[in-house]
């Protein structure tokens, strides 16, 4: 046997808190996973979506083959549930299913490559960790989706090419043609989840220049069928972005603009990334990392976990050298793929010391606490309330305050019983909250340069010549109130609309009515009247 120095043997006797039965790491994963879906399921009850969440499932109301700033797979299951469970809450359900089988093949991913302990700590572990068990463990957004197939994708190789017991490690890879289809399909899959997908395919391309195996592969038609086959599926993507201009693309592109150099900036990436990991899984996370590296490509387990997950993690950490710093979680598919090299650590550790179960337990601890203290803030507000002093900039969570009360205005607004009337937004985000409270009595457009995927859903320039009630929070609306002026022939300012949960004021909204749109081209402050 040649197992990875990163695996450890299945322990088949003996007492492992971990497994919680030693001989059935299987059974505790899938309890495990059970047990975290029920607490997804409490959560989503609770929580109201959040502006990205809000967005997504206001612009997915309409089907289409792909969309303005992401790929399709998160709206279209959104879709897809919508004549089930509506427009809100619920819509996080495929997702939370999603996660939970992204969970078992973390499970089936790292027993296949180190063995079934390791299996069930790589499992906890991304259970665990800040981003993955919370925003997409079951938020309605393109991350849950995006793991799950990369999981699966990579779960097809392994199984390709590594026996169980770890025998014939460096024999001729078995699989053939229908597992690279297999692996073309679900990257594809991935592709139509978010673009990160293609810094998997670098990483798998590195994996096959660096390895013995990969290169007689490279010699083979598999790869190249696998490729062929992700562009199919993606065809979505590339058929929409060729009729509207390659839109999405040059959204997505125009993120990284380079700037003037910071050197720091490398530092605040992985410090942002450590934050939504949490650092007590970080730092593990990024020491088994290092091992993988030491051991180099003839540890070919590892190696091909590490080739997988590094461009993403280099990429969105160096970038801000010269780019904007981004955003931390678009590094977390890098991440993903090195859990399993932390389950073989935690199961090799768990062997000879007690400081596995101390950190899973009290990781787990925090989870629990900290994420029923947010849902419950989210639910009530009781936090910004009681420590407004803290809290200046307000609530934490007030991002996941329904505006569902605006039903009642748009229902009792006159200007909105007439024909060809509309609700205009002035931000995308304040449009997805609008559009998921009131979007199936009244259509919602924006008026903004930055109006994202409602763009296409209520293009402004129908509705030229038309009245509008504009929506928005008061200060946006009072800030933009001269420039909707001359946007429309007439324009008067309403008394606002307070929004809040447990029947409080947390957040005022404006109301303007306006009259006669006169042009769908967009009025800047800095644009002459």
């Amino acid at each position: 046997m040649t197992h990875s120095p990163l695996a450890a043997p299945v322990i088949r006797s003996g007492w492992t808190w971990a497994a919680f039965n030693p001989s059935r790491p299987a059974t505790a994963a899938l309890a495990l996973i059970a047990l975290f879906t029920l607490l997804r399921l409490i959560a989503a009850g609770f929580v109201g979506l959040g502006v990205d969440e809000s967005y997504s499932v206001a612009v997915a109301r309409d089907l289409h083959l792909s969309y303005f700033d992401h790929p399709p797979m998160h709206y279209w299951l959104a879709h897809a549930v919508e004549p089930v469970v509506g427009v809100g809450r619920w819509s996080r359900l495929p997702f939370i299913a999603l996660f939970a089988g992204s969970s078992w093949l973390m499970f089936s991913l790292t027993r296949r490559l180190f063995g079934a302990t390791a299996g069930l700590w790589a499992t906890i572990a991304l259970n665990l960790a800040g981003f993955f068990t919370l925003a997409a463990g079951s938020w309605v957004l393109p991350d849950g989706p995006l793991i799950f197939f990369l999981l699966a994708a990579t779960s097809v190789l392994a199984h390709s090419w590594f026996s169980e017991d770890g025998e014939d490690e460096h024999a001729a890879p078995a699989g053939g043609l229908l597992s690279w289809l297999a692996v073309g399909v679900c990257v594809g899959l991935a592709g139509l989840s978010k673009y990160q997908a293609a810094l998997y395919c670098v990483g798998l391309g590195f994996f096959l220049l660096t390895t013995a195996r990969g290169r007689r592969q490279l010699l083979s038609p598999g790869p190249y069928l696998a490729a062929l086959a992700a562009l199919a599926v993606l065809a979505p993507v590339l058929v929409w972005n060729a009729d509207h201009h390659w839109a999405s693309f040059a959204f997505q592109a125009g993120r990284g603009t380079p700037g003037r150099f910071k050197p720091q900036g490398p530092l605040l990436a992985l410090l942002g990334q450590a934050a939504l990991l949490l650092p007590w899984v970080f730092v593990p996370l990024a020491v088994a990392a290092v091992k993988a590296a030491r051991l180099g490509p003839s540890a070919e387990r590892s190696w091909l976990l590490l080739m997988l997950g590094a461009p993403a993690i280099a990429v969105f950490t160096l970038t801000p050298l010269l780019g904007p710093l981004g955003l931390p979680h678009w590094s977390m598919p890098g991440w993903l793929l090195l859990f399993p090299l932390l389950g073989g650590a935690l199961a090799q550790a768990d062997r000879a010391h007690r400081w596995p179960r101390i950190w899973a337990v009290a990781s787990l601890v925090f989870i629990v606490v900290a994420g029923a203290l947010a849902a419950s803030d989210a639910a009530t507000g009781w936090l910004g309330q009681r420590l407004a002093a803290q809290f200046r900039r307000g609530d934490p969570t007030a991002e996941s305050i329904e505006w569902s009360q605006l039903r009642g205005v748009v229902a009792a607004s006159p200007l909105l019983r007439e024909h060809g009337a509309f609700i205009a937004a002035l931000k995308w985000n304040e449009a997805g909250k609008i559009d998921e409270a009131v979007g199936d009595q009244t259509p919602v457009a924006v008026i903004s340069d930055d109006a994202r995927q409602f763009t296409y859903r209520h293009p402004l320039s129908g509705f030229v010549g038309h009245d509008a009630l504009v929506i928005g929070k008061l200060e946006t609306v009072k800030a933009r109130l001269p420039t909707l002026a001359a946007q429309f022939k007439s324009v008067r300012l309403l008394a606002p609309a307070a929004l809040g949960r447990d029947g409080r004021s947390e957040m005022l909204i404006g109301l303007v009515e306006a009259r006669d749109l006169k042009s769908a081209l967009y009025i800047s402050a800095k644009s002459p009247k």
